[in-house]
C-alpha cells in the first residue's frame, strides 16, 4: 500500500450533492433517500440535509490529500474488496474490509457523500444503495467493476446493490446449494437479531482506533470499515 503522508495545505471546501427529498406515502412524511430517515415536514428534512452539507467539508488542520495519491489509495481499495469476492455459493454473505485510512483520505475519496458524523467517537458513515447507490460508486472508483469478480465456467461474485445486479442477463441459482441451504436451515434456527448491516445496501464507516499500554502511551491510527454482502450468480 503506498505511503499516505501528503505534505500540509489549508483545507478546502468542496461542494455537496443534496440528497433527493422523497415523500412517503403518508403526505405528512418525508424520507431522507440517502440514510432512510424520515420526517414530519419538509423543513426538518432541509435541516437534516444543512447539517449533513458540514460533515463534507474538511476539518480544519486536516492536511488535503493530493489527487493522485487519492486516485492509487482508490485502487488499493477495489484490491482489498476484490478479497472478500469469493468463488463458491456457499461463501456468499456478508462482508467487511478494513484497512489503515487517514481522515483525510476518508474525506478525498468519499466527500459529497458522507452522512453521518459522530463528535464524540470521531465516526463518520456513508450508505449506498440501490441503482443510485451503485452508480455512485462506480463514479467513486472511476469503474464499473469494482465490486464485482469474474471466475470460469461463467461464474461471477458480485456485491449486492440492486435487485436486478446482473443487468440484462439470466442468472441461475446452484440448486446444490439451495438443498444445503434449506437443510441448514431446518436444523439449525438463528435467534432473530436486528442486524444494523443490510442485505442490498453498502455502509462504509472511518473510525480511529486507540491502543494504551501499561505506562500510559497512548498511540491511534484511523481505519475505514466497509460492510457489504455478496452473491454469486451463474451468467447464461
Amino acid at each position: 500500500m503506498q505511503n499516505l503522508s501528503p505534505p500540509t495545505t489549508p483545507p478546502t471546501t468542496t461542494s455537496t450533492t443534496t440528497p433527493t427529498i422523497t415523500q412517503t406515502t403518508n403526505t405528512n412524511e418525508y424520507k431522507c433517500s440517502e440514510c432512510q430517515k424520515i420526517f414530519k415536514n419538509k423543513a426538518g428534512l432541509t435541516r437534516h440535509n444543512t447539517i449533513i452539507r458540514k460533515y463534507n467539508t474538511l476539518r480544519e488542520g486536516l492536511p488535503v490529500v493530493p489527487t493522485d495519491l487519492t486516485k492509487l489509495f482508490k485502487n488499493d481499495l477495489i484490491y482489498f474488496i476484490h478479497r472478500r469476492l469469493p468463488s463458491g455459493f456457499k461463501n456468499a454473505g456478508k462482508k467487511l474490509v478494513s484497512i489503515p485510512c487517514s481522515e483525510s483520505q476518508f474525506h478525498a475519496i468519499f466527500a459529497n457523500h458522507i452522512h453521518f458524523y459522530s463528535k464524540k467517537s470521531g465516526v463518520y458513515k456513508c450508505w449506498f444503495r440501490g441503482k443510485e447507490g451503485e452508480e455512485k460508486l462506480n463514479q467513486i472508483f472511476g469503474s464499473t467493476d469494482w465490486g464485482i469478480k469474474y471466475y470460469n465456467q461463467n461464474q461471477r461474485t458480485f456485491i449486492v446493490l440492486t435487485d436486478n445486479n446482473v443487468s440484462h442477463q439470466k442468472t441461475e441459482t446452484n440448486p446444490l446449494a439451495l438443498a444445503t441451504a434449506k437443510k441448514a436451515n431446518s436444523i439449525i434456527k438463528p435467534k432473530k437479531s436486528l442486524n444494523k448491516y443490510k442485505y442490498g445496501e453498502m455502509l462504509v464507516e472511518w473510525k480511529c482506533r486507540r491502543d494504551k499500554d501499561a505506562m500510559g502511551n497512548i498511540c491511534s491510527a484511523g481505519f475505514i470499515y466497509i460492510h457489504f454482502y455478496t452473491k454469486q450468480a451463474y451468467i447464461v
